[in-house]
């Protein structure tokens, strides 16, 4: 399973194309109110779902890492009672079951690592293919130093638990990060909806003055002109939000 790829079910594809189609007809009802003009914008799909795709990946990889730092607590903690690594890691399976369901892509990973166990499969090996299909960050970190420390025959134990408390922090840092730039994705929507609000408000006050943008090529270049601003400065906002988290 790699998390670089998506891969959507019936009901995602649905949700996704069904949000294309009213988000088309807002713009070509806001900004043109021509059917045509919808009948073209259906056709940008592609790239429509070019960013549900990157925003899926995102989003998956994230709930990966906040799961990852639930199961290295859950490492940590096992080991700190005695238990060997190869058993911190089965025991740690059943707790991520307790915590994120059984379907969960936490306890799909740490499943296969408990069955590679039982195929005397090496826990570095597994670690090593879980951090490569993951593309997280911390995953391979940890990957990393596992293997490091196997090679050294050192305290295999106690750098285990540094570094599942050391990347825990970590990822609790990035929540509470996150939880502070919700604030300004939500400011960012707002902002989005605000113009689609003003002209319906005076659409309907004042019926007819924005006639004169609707009909004509001149109305039509400036409502086109105002539609390539709002979607570069939505593009723009969104990125410098996605930059701001990955920092």
């Amino acid at each position: 399973m790699k998390y670089d790829t998506c891969r959507l079910n019936l009901r995602e594809w649905i949700i996704c194309i069904a949000g294309w189609v009213i988000m088309t007809g807002i713009f070509s009802y806001f900004f043109y109110r021509s059917r045509i003009a919808f009948l073209i914008m259906l056709f940008f799909f592609p790239f429509y779902f070019k960013s549900v795709r990157k925003d899926y990946i995102k989003k998956r990889k994230w709930m990966l890492k906040n799961q990852f730092a639930d199961a290295l607590m859950g490492i940590s903690t096992a080991l700190q009672s005695g238990n060997s690594v190869e058993n911190a890691f089965q025991k740690t399976y059943y707790e991520m079951v307790r915590l994120h369901g059984k379907d969960s892509d936490i306890a799909k990973e740490f499943y296969t690592i408990m069955k590679g166990l039982e195929n005397n499969m090496t826990l570095e090996s597994l670690l090593l293919d879980f951090a490569t299909r993951s593309g997280v960050e911390e995953i391979t970190d940890f990957a990393d130093i596992f293997a490091v420390g196997k090679r050294s025959g050192g305290n295999l134990r106690e750098l285990i638990t540094t570094c599942c408390n050391s990347i825990s922090e970590q990822v609790q840092m990035q929540r509470e990060f996150r939880i502070q730039m919700a604030s300004k994705q939500f400011e960012l929507r707002i902002m989005g909806v605000v113009p689609f609000g003003i002209i319906l408000y005076i659409g309907t006050s004042s019926k007819g003055f924005f006639d004169s943008l609707y009909h004509g090529m001149p109305g039509i270049g400036i409502m086109s002109v105002c539609f390539v601003l709002y979607l570069i400065a939505a593009v723009w906002g969104k990125r410098i939000i996605e930059k701001t988290q990955e920092k």
